[in-house]
């Protein structure tokens, strides 16, 4: 059919290209004379000559596919032929590698200052640099103040501190081992002293605390070995009117490592805390001591020598804590249970569980941690007056025990970072700061316990940039459900400190941290006090002037508040100091 229609069409062309030829030319079509009679007519004849063409034939042809198909037979065999290889190892050229410098590590450090109301200053520290086997190190620090507060007694105060510290590390495993000693004075001036006249020694309280701490540690590379780490320690604590505690201590953790859920690392071991502490006292100084109430003891007749024997006891409190750490993916859970027997002048026994989730929420963005921790302690009389300067050396310690459930959200984001956790603790035997009753003057604290439930919510801030500029701010609120008294005695409500770091050119750094705390009560003579706010605002400058000489100024309650952390104990209204530091 198709090489019919090329044959028609070829015939047409033909004809139509012959009709064409047979037309007379005409080259003159100007002079040309217009022909009016067209009616004409033109007769062709030619001889018929029949002509049949050749057929074209269909080479197509139809196929037959067939989904059999026949295997071919092959054989073929193996040739064994052993090629022979060789290995060559080409020399790699060493990297050559410029030397850096290394930064210059200086053995010890002198600083000094001089403050108002003559406030010297001074700290010493020589220690041991890059020995990779052996280090030491001798730190001592004095800081005192010689001059009164306006309308109180005397007001001096002394810290003195001693340090000695060395380190010997092997192979496998290290030994440390600390010795310290502080000396501190303090005067109970909490009372008006123009209608008392008393003498210094009268109402001045001596401390002194001596210590020994040593550690040894496994320090195995493989993760698979059985790590572990032992610290015992013995510190004594006396005052002047000879109150004195002795405490030992013994530590310990064993843990190993094994593999589980898709070779994630799990962690079991046990932890073992000890504390033992012995106090003792001298009843006859409650009548030497010329604070107490020894102007009403003639008038009752008292006397000691009746007295068998001087108050004593002993309180040990043993801690036995089995722990797992499960970690799958990236959710870790800790777990741990605390099994702790309380013995000497009272017997007793604890379980206490903790349970701790930590997972991120958005992976290195924002994590989450939370769950329940038990615990019990005996805070030390060292602690109390360290905390609360103006404590009486004749305590009534009893040991803490609190039970948190927390949940706390963290979260980084390059160079800032953010902590926000809430939480209920229940505490019992939660101790609270109050005027002694055997005080003649009311000038020094006594603790009373009670049981509470604590409500927080906390805060914290940071923020870097490029190294020259730090920001951190803290906030913290609280409240307290008490048992027996009728509010937490010297417990903020709310509380909130800032720290704001500058650096210019690496060589003058200022600090600005000032400090906010509101809603302090306390119980004076069985009477409600509100303490004012503290608003106390510090500002710090250091000057580098080489890599061993540089120069401070602090400025420290810069608002000029007479503030009191306790009742009737104010505080200077603003102190200064310069000073210098030197390396060497």
């Amino acid at each position: 059919m198709k090489a019919i229609n090329k044959i028609g069409l070829f015939v047409f062309l033909t004809s139509f290209g012959v009709s064409l030829m047979g037309q007379e030319a005409i080259t003159d079509t100007t002079n040309r004379a217009t022909r009016t009679n067209l009616n004409e007519s033109v007769i062709i004849s030619a001889q018929f000559d029949p002509i049949v063409n050749e057929a074209m034939k269909l080479s197509e042809n139809p196929s037959i596919f067939d989904t059999t198909f026949k295997v071919p037979d092959f054989k073929y065999e193996i040739i064994n032929k052993v090629y022979p290889t060789q290995i060559r190892i080409e020399e790699i050229k060493p990297a050559r590698v410029k030397g850096e410098p290394v930064s210059m590590l200086y053995n010890g450090n002198i600083k000094a200052g001089i403050g108002t109301y003559l406030t010297p200053y001074f700290e010493g520290l020589y220690s041991e640099t890059r020995n990779r086997t052996f280090l030491y190190s001798i730190h001592a620090r004095h800081y005192s103040s010689h001059w009164s507060i306006k309308d109180y007694p005397t007001s001096h105060f002394a810290n003195n501190d001693i340090n000695l510290y060395a380190k010997k590390i092997w192979d496998k495993f290290y030994v440390d081992a600390k010795v310290y000693y502080n000396n501190s004075i303090n005067y109970y001036y909490g009372f008006n002293n123009d209608s008392i006249k008393l003498k210094d020694k009268n109402f001045r309280a001596l401390w002194h605390n001596v210590g020994f701490k040593t550690t040894y540690s496994s320090l195995y590379r493989n993760d698979n070995s059985l790590h572990h780490w032992v610290s015992l320690g013995v510190e004594n604590l006396s005052s002047k009117w000879s109150s004195n505690e002795l405490t030992f201590f013994l530590m310990g953790d064993a843990n190993k490592q094994f593999e589980l859920f898709n070779k994630e690392k799990q962690v079991l071991g046990v932890k073992i805390n000890y504390k033992h502490s012995f106090f003792k006292y001298d009843i006859k100084n409650i009548y030497t001591a010329p604070y107490y109430l020894n102007q009403l003891y003639p008038l009752l007749n008292f006397n000691t020598e009746g007295l068998v024997g001087n108050p004593t006891y002993n309180t040990g409190i043993v801690e036995i804590k089995p722990y797992f750490d499960f970690k799958i993916s990236r959710f870790q859970l800790h777990t741990a249970l605390n099994f702790s027997p309380e013995f000497g002048k009272k017997s007793d026994f604890r379980l206490l569980p903790t349970a701790i989730v930590y997972f991120p929420i958005i992976p290195k963005k924002l994590y989450f941690q939370g769950g329940i921790e038990g615990n019990v302690e005996r805070i030390a009389l060292n602690s109390f007056r360290i905390e609360n300067p103006y404590v009486s050396p004749f305590l009534q310690i009893k040991p803490t025990t609190k039970i948190n459930l927390f949940a706390k959200l963290n979260s980084n984001i390059n160079d800032m970072g953010i902590s926000v956790e809430g939480g209920i603790q229940n505490i019992y035997n939660h101790h609270f700061y109050v005027n002694d009753t055997l005080s003649y003057y009311k000038n020094m604290f006594s603790i009373v316990y009670d049981d509470v439930v604590r409500f927080y919510a906390k805060g914290h801030f940071e923020y870097n940039i490029a190294k020259t500029l730090s920001l951190m701010l803290d906030m913290q609120y609280q409240t307290f459900k008490m048992k027996r008294l009728d509010f937490a005695y010297y417990q903020p409500a709310f509380t909130t400190s800032l720290s704001l770091q500058y650096i210019v050119a690496k060589k003058l750094i200022i600090d600005f941290a000032p400090t906010f705390k509101t809603g302090v009560k306390a119980m004076y003579m069985g009477e409600e006090k509100q303490l004012d706010p503290i608003v106390d605002i510090n500002l710090n400058a250091q000057y580098i002037y080489s890599n061993q000489l540089s120069f401070f100024l602090k400025l420290n309650n810069l608002a000029f508040q007479r503030y009191e952390q306790y009742y009737n104990y104010p505080s200077q209204r603003f102190m200064g100091m310069i000073g210098a530091s030197f390396s060497f």
